[in-house]
């Protein structure tokens, strides 16, 4: 019987250690995505002739995302994990500069292409947790993984503030200063990356792959487990990019300081109880997890039809951001089972493809939903595609659990 997680003799000493650093550098390139998420549709409004494609900044950085998943994941295996989170940095960087130049000549499409590029920063990112579970003994993997995503609780803590430091800083052109200081976080994340000690795995020889890709996908637990994190991932973001239009559109007279604030409060839900994540997987089971984060996002729905208040958004995102948590986080522990070391990182490019492909819809068909339906529809999309999922993770209980084979 062979152990579908990795094998090889772990030092979680070791993987604490890679867990940390890794999750400081989260942090840092969450940074970046913060300003993306709570600025770039407001930004775009103001620039797009056709309103209802304020939301495509936002759908470019997942684009990008979806479609870089696949390459970074090959080209980690082929260059290692350190090398290629340092080329990622790279591209982050670019597109925060670009950014501040699109905003400087008004141009909605070169505004796109800038946060196309911080998507592709994204993509390599999003192997943190992977790289981080990479690591660790079975037991330490879905607490490791929890670190990392805990570390993107760092992100709104400090992004709301470098907002209001730098949003006038290159006045008359608004925000413009803000992704500049953010080109210079990433480049922070870009030296503390040097720091992790993960080795370079090679593939040893052609048949050393482990099984085709469409065997492991086949693997119903394999699939409920990426079905939960799109699920979970896809909702948080057609629901999170539609709120600053929302806040900014309800006709309470609220400002681009409210949305940063709610914004602010949803991040930190999403991060913060990753700490404690892990640890729950470990004593209840990543399934009985991720209903748990599918029942919060159901909440979400249920508190913004009661009303616009600031209150009413603030409450709605930070269960927001606790469904993502529970969801995704579960979701990630429960993936790393159903593959083998050699598998990895097919495996995790099948599995990030399909969530970022997730992400891209949604944040696409968000700003057209609110633009012709308003908050209430976008909210109201909550409810079918929960449902769904809580089912599958409810039929994954009959499942034989396939760990080894």
């Amino acid at each position: 019987m062979t152990d579908l997680a990795l094998n090889s003799p772990i030092n979680d000493k070791a993987s604490k250690r890679n867990a940390i650093i890794l999750a400081l550098c989260f942090a840092l390139g969450g940074v970046t995505t913060f300003c993306v998420m709570s600025l770039a549709a407001n930004v775009g409004y103001g620039m797009a002739a056709d309103k209802g494609n304020a939301t495509l900044p936002i759908t470019a950085f997942l684009v990008a995302s979806m479609f870089t998943s696949i390459p970074a994941s090959m080209l980690m295996q082929k260059i290692g994990r350190k090398s290629g989170f340092r080329i990622g940095i790279i591209f982050g960087t670019l597109g925060c500069l670009l950014a501040a130049y699109s905003i400087y000549l008004s141009s909605f499409w070169l505004l796109c292409a800038s946060t196309f590029l911080i998507g592709i920063m994204a993509s390599f990112q999003a192997f943190y947790r992977f790289a981080a579970a990479d690591t660790a003994s079975d037991r330490f993997k879905s607490v490791a993984v929890s670190w990392v995503m805990f570390g993107g609780v760092l992100a709104p803590i400090v992004a709301p503030s470098l907002i209001s430091y730098s949003k006038n800083l290159l006045d008359p052109y608004f925000i413009a200063g803000t992704f500049i200081v953010a080109a210079a976080v990433t480049m922070v994340a870009f030296v503390l990356v040097g720091f992790i000690n993960i080795p370079h795995e090679t593939t040893k020889s052609k048949k050393d792959t482990g099984r085709p890709l469409l065997e492991i996908i086949k693997q119903p637990l394999f699939a409920i487990s990426v079905g939960a994190a799109m699920a979970s991932y896809g909702l948080m973001t057609f629901v999170m990019t539609a709120t600053p239009l929302a806040i900014l559109g309800c006709g309470q007279g609220y400002e681009i300081d409210d949305v940063t604030f709610v914004i602010q409060w949803h991040a930190i839900a999403m991060y913060g109880p990753a700490f404690f994540t892990g640890k729950i997987i470990q004593r209840i089971g990543a399934q009985t997890v991720i209903m748990l984060g599918l029942v919060m996002l159901t909440g979400c729905a249920v508190v913004a039809a009661m009303g616009v208040e600031l209150s009413h958004f603030w409450v709605a995102l930070v269960l927001l951001g606790l469904g993502w948590n529970f969801g995704f986080v579960g979701a990630t522990a429960m993936v790393t089972k159903y593959y083998r070391s050699e598998e990895k990182f097919k495996a995790q490019a099948f599995n990030d493809f399909c969530v970022f492909g997730t992400l891209a819809i949604g944040s696409f068909a968000s700003g057209k939903i609110y633009n012709h339906w308003g908050w209430d529809g976008v909210t109201m999309i909550i409810y079918p595609i929960a449902a769904f999922a809580l089912l599958l993770v409810l039929l994954s209980f009959f499942f034989k659990d396939q760990k080894t084979v």
